[in-house]
């Protein structure tokens, strides 16, 4: 992996779903919802299964809801990847989200090897097709892009922990999905590049807590002031 933190994914890349219908990536862009990307093939025997598995807990657990606070699509790598595997594993993954989500909620599409190449180059995903095992190597990795299409945080691994996953998707969105709560977490929490995970930032605690002590003393010092206002009247009426 080589990691393109604030790179834009191209435009105008073209792939079709399991009834052939074309769908642009560009359409999932700009909805003001940050995009999570998951490139595989469909027919993957065990690591593509994981790592969505892995994302569906990881979700569940996150507390955000898909299609209201993130968008999500899974693109196959595989210029020949099999319509019924990807509608098949599409179904399963839904099903474990929630079973009241349709197909449009979370597309599993399929591309040429030019359309899918392109994607993986740009958030520097690698892969390579073995000829003996009939499979392709890759790593274990989910992509959160903006609004916008940037590539704003890896998700390594099968299974990301629900905070990191939450916390990804805040920050991704700009201050416009999650709660007043996250924001605040998001100045104490900064992302470990060598962890690849969110740990506590040192200064983010620091400013909170001179915050409070301002906020704090500011009272104090009023709740004085108003005495000794109270006082000095107290002492004219006598």
């Amino acid at each position: 992996m080589v990691e393109h933190l604030g790179d834009r994914v191209p435009a105008g890349l073209a792939f079709t779903d399991g009834a052939g219908t074309a769908i642009s990536l560009d359409s999932f862009l700009y909805q003001g919802k940050p995009l999570l990307v998951t490139l595989g093939y469909h027919r993957c025997p065990m690591l593509c299964s994981l790592v969505l598995d892995g994302l569906v807990k990881t979700m569940n657990g996150a507390g955000l809801t898909l299609g209201k606070d993130f968008t999500a699509v899974s693109i196959s790598i595989d210029p020949n990847e099999d319509p019924k595997a990807a509608a098949e594993l599409q179904r399963r993954i839904l099903n474990s989200v929630d079973p009241k989500l349709r197909a449009k909620d979370w597309p599993f599409l399929m591309g040429t090897a030019e359309a899918s190449g392109a994607l993986a180059k740009a958030v520097g995903f690698r892969y390579k097709y073995d000829e003996t095992s009939k499979q392709f190597a890759h790593a274990a990795v989910a992509f959160v892009l903006t609004p916008e299409g940037k590539v704003s945080r890896y998700l390594y691994g099968v299974e990301t922990r629900s905070r990191d996953f939450r916390m990804a998707v805040v920050e991704a969105g700009g201050g416009r999905v999650g709660t007043s709560f996250d924001k605040v977490l998001l100045t104490c929490y900064r992302y470990d590049p060598i962890s690849r995970r969110y740990a506590p930032f040192v200064m983010g605690f620091m400013r909170i807590g001179a915050s409070l002590v301002f906020f704090a003393l500011a009272g104090l010092l009023t709740v004085l002031w108003r005495k000794e206002i109270a006082m000095k009247k107290q002492r004219r009426a006598a």
